[in-house]
């Protein structure tokens, strides 16, 4: 054999063998990675669908309790006003298919006993279905739970829609007055409304499903499993015992159970005994109602790319390895130094201020994918800051709309604080002078926060404002406001308002409620007296308000918060409360209104542990002294 032979031999074999076992490491490694950043895209996917079908049942939570409070508020109804709340909750929120309302404080509306209404979204608009003939509304199972546990609760029904049974999911709620059950509300939407929001959030998976703490499915896709197709979870080992594992199997309801109570992410599942046959499954949590969203893609599906890439590089490498030095720093200075060096320019550039300069990189490596990026990003740039200027303009001007400083007048002293969970938030409050020794106080909380809320926030503002320097009493003045709202409001935005007018001169403080609920702490108590909400929330649809004038004293002090400020949560996603925040007021009673807002901040920021705010917080403290 020649020596070129020998040398081809000495070179080739050994090479041959460290491709061969570099291109096996490479492809195990490969599909690691690739399984692990699908899973954590799953999870990340998971997750963010499940907030938004979780944001969407809170809604309809929020939606329900809050028509149970108005509800309960009036003793008086009709039926054409009972009909009129529920049409007018079911145009606001476009999502919603119905809303019901069931009532059967004596005598019942119009003097003719118990009332079943329901106002349904259809093809010619809403329309409004009295039940009250066609049910015996005190035996439906549900109405009979719902009036024996006095509780609100998630469940599933059917209705025939246009000839089509139909499955819903609908939210229950009581109506309550001074203890007693006197009716119940309920909000529903399709099933296929899930889907849709699913579909729309484009859920990295092959099927999904979503299931009830008791293993019950809600909605699935099409083709989601048999485990899926009875209508619960299958029971089935996920993991059998392992000696060096937990004490037992592990099966797919102990998953279910594991996100339920808020943790997402991903497990292996093999569907069945062939080795091929498992799958990746996200588990995220829906928080509200207490469901969980299972999403799943094959893993062999996830890993098919994984050969290709591997070959593709192999085949790279050996080509580099047989070439002369020479094309091998010629390829490496072609393939990699050359377009770095254009990808350094253009960055250089673009620091420099010119935005027009672009990489324009071909090919399908990364290189080119980075220098993509980097010219699709470059003109974003201005748009980005010109965004961001303006968010922060708006956040001044909001800032602006505020109390500029606490105020400490003769015998009383007031302050606040707002900070919202967004840029721009959805909360406000508010205190001035109206002359004759009066003070005008308020506190608003929009439905979510963001821009759309601020601006909302800024209108309502403005008319309670105005509404209040013209009208002689404030239950008026804040009837006349939510008129002006429900003329201007757009579809889903309203806002709970706490109102009160500070008469010192006559030791009287007069307070209306649009939904907002305030609290008195008399001097000499040591707990805060409830100041209930009362009335719709403003930007529904118009109502009459009632106010109330109560006797203040030296000592006493108002204390006004949005659900924001006791619904935070902690590390471990327990909810700080009202009862504790309450508490932590009566310690403070005795300090200027002022030190008693930041001391009650305070309080929240070390409950909360760096977790940031789910909503608004806004804190409001009147000291009469």
């Amino acid at each position: 054999m020649k020596l070129r032979g020998k040398v081809s031999i000495a070179i080739i074999v050994p090479l041959a063998i460290l491709l061969a076992l570099a291109i096996r490491a490479d492809l195990v490694e490969t599909r690691s990675r690739i399984i692990q950043e699908g899973s954590n895209r799953m999870r990340r996917s998971a997750r963010n669908v499940a907030t938004v079908i979780d944001g969407q049942c809170r809604r309809m939570a929020q939606v329900a309790e809050t028509a149970s409070i108005s509800v309960s508020d009036v003793k008086d109804w009709t039926r054409d006003e009972l009909f009129g709340l529920a049409h007018g909750i079911v145009a606001q929120d476009p999502i919603l298919f119905g809303f019901g309302i069931a009532w059967e404080a004596s005598p019942g509306p119009e003097r003719k006993g118990i009332f079943f209404g329901y106002a349904e979204r259809s093809l010619g608009g809403i329309e409004e279905i009295d039940l009250t003939a066609r049910y015996d509304i005190a035996k439906l199972p549900r109405y009979v739970q719902l009036k024996d546990s006095a509780e609100r609760f998630w469940d599933q029904i059917q209705i025939d829609k246009n000839g089509v049974r139909t499955r819903m999911i609908a939210y229950l709620a009581p109506v309550m007055s001074g203890g007693r059950f006197i009716g119940g509300v309920f909000v529903d939407v399709e099933v296929d409304a899930f889907g849709l929001m699913i579909e729309r959030r484009d859920l990295d998976c092959e099927d999904w499903a979503i299931v009830d703490e008791n293993g019950q499915v809600v909605a699935s896709s099409p083709g989601a499993g048999s485990e899926f197709e009875d209508g619960s979870v299958g029971d089935f080992v996920v993991r059998e015992r392992q000696d060096d594992g937990p004490d037992r199997a592990v099966r797919f309801e102990d998953l279910i159970a594991r996100a339920a109570v808020g943790e997402s992410f991903v497990e292996e599942i093999a569907t069945s005994a062939v080795d091929d046959d498992v799958r990746m499954v996200a588990f995220a949590p829906i928080e509200e109602p207490g469901w969980v969203l299972v999403s799943g893609r094959s893993r062999e599906v996830m890993t098919r790319n994984a050969d290709r890439l591997v070959l593709a590089r192999a085949g790279a490498v050996i080509a580099i390895a047989l070439t002369a030095i020479g094309i091998v720093l010629f390829g490496t200075w072609w393939v990699v130094l050359r377009p770095v060096r254009r990808i350094a320019e253009v960055v250089s550039r673009a620091a420099e201020g010119d935005r027009s300069a672009r990489v324009g990189l071909g090919g399908q490596d990364e290189l080119a994918m980075l220098g993509s990026a980097l010219d699709e990003a470059f003109p974003r740039l201005d748009e980005l800051a010109r965004t961001q200027a303006s968010l922060d303009s708006a956040r001044v001007v909001q800032e602006s709309l505020l109390p500029a400083e606490p105020l400490n007048d003769a015998g009383v002293s007031m302050a606040g604080r707002v900070i919202p969970s967004d840029q721009t938030g959805g909360d406000y409050f508010d205190y001035g002078e109206l002359g004759d020794g009066r003070i005008a106080i308020g506190l608003g909380d929009a439905t979510g926060h963001g821009m759309p809320s601020a601006l909302f926030v800024a209108t309502a503002r403005a008319y309670v404002r105005a509404s209040i320097m013209t009208e002689s009493d404030l239950a008026s003045a804040i009837e006349l406001a939510n008129h002006r709202l429900c003329l201007e409001s757009s579809a889903g935005l309203f806002m709970v308002l706490f109102a009160a007018i500070l008469d010192r001169p006559n030791g009287s403080l007069e307070v209306a409620s649009a939904g907002h609920p305030g609290f008195l702490l008399r001097s000499g108590e040591d707990r805060f007296e409830e100041i209930k909400a009362g009335g719709i929330p403003l930007g529904i649809q118009p109502s009459g308000y009632r106010s109330t004038t109560l006797e203040v004293a030296s000592g006493d002090v108002l204390l006004v918060a949005s659900d924001g400020a006791w619904e935070c949560r902690n590390p471990e996603g327990e909810i700080l409360g009202l009862d504790r925040l309450l508490e932590t007021a009566v310690a403070g009673r005795d300090r200027s209104a002022e030190s008693q807002v930041a001391d009650l901040f305070d309080f929240v920021h070390r409950f909360a542990d760096g977790q940031p705010l789910d909503d608004d917080c806004t804190i409001l403290v009147v000291r009469v002294d």
